[in-house]
Order: C-alpha cells, then sequence, then structure tokens
C-alpha cells in the first residue's frame, strides 16, 4: 500500500471514529478536534520531491489515535453487553455464552 493512500485511510478511520464517538445528529466539521486534524494533515503533506521525517511521525500518531479511539468503542460495546445486571437465571447465562438449556418437561 502506498503512503498517500495509507494516509487517506488513516484520515478516514480518525474521521469515522470521530464521528461515532460524537453522535448521529452532531456535526463533526464544526468541532475543534476535526478543524485541528485536518490542519495537521494539511501542515505534514509533503510532495513527492520531500522527504520528512516529521510527517512519518504525525503518520504513526494518527494511526495510534485511530487504533486507541477504536478500541475504547468497542470496549464501551463489550462493557454495556456484558456488564453485570445483577443475578441472572442460568437460561440467560448460558444465551450469553451460547449455550442452549436441554429442553425442560
Amino acid at each position: 500500500m502506498s503512503a498517500p493512500s495509507l494516509k487517506v485511510q488513516t484520515l478516514r478511520s480518525l474521521i469515522r471514529e470521530l464521528r461515532r464517538s460524537v453522535g448521529q445528529h452532531e456535526k463533526i466539521h464544526h468541532s475543534p478536534t476535526f478543524s485541528y486534524l485536518m490542519s495537521q494533515y494539511r501542515r505534514n503533506s509533503v510532495t513527492d520531491m520531500q522527504h520528512c521525517h516529521e510527517q512519518e511521525a504525525m503518520a504513526y500518531l494518527a494511526q495510534t489515535c485511530s487504533t486507541y479511539l477504536e478500541s475504547i468503542r468497542r470496549y464501551q460495546e463489550l462493557h454495556d453487553e456484558y456488564r453485570g445486571r445483577g443475578e441472572r437465571s442460568v437460561k440467560e447465562t448460558a444465551s450469553i455464552v451460547g449455550f442452549k438449556l436441554p429442553n425442560e418437561h
């Protein structure tokens, strides 16, 4: 995968996670986080004739932030699904882990 497409893919994943974190009804284009993110991407873009260590460091940082935001979201989804809600029946517990209880007569 080439560097420009990797940068675009990382930018898209960051924007996707930002959009998921702020909610469905809010526009992220007017948020300070989005403005900062886009300014950093524009500032660190270089031409084919240049090689910049700072650009590589920013790409690594962007990928790390994207992974972090996605991991937080996934953790929250799992936490919401499996958090303790007091006592559960044996049938509910079995269904959570994917088992079916035999039919009772």
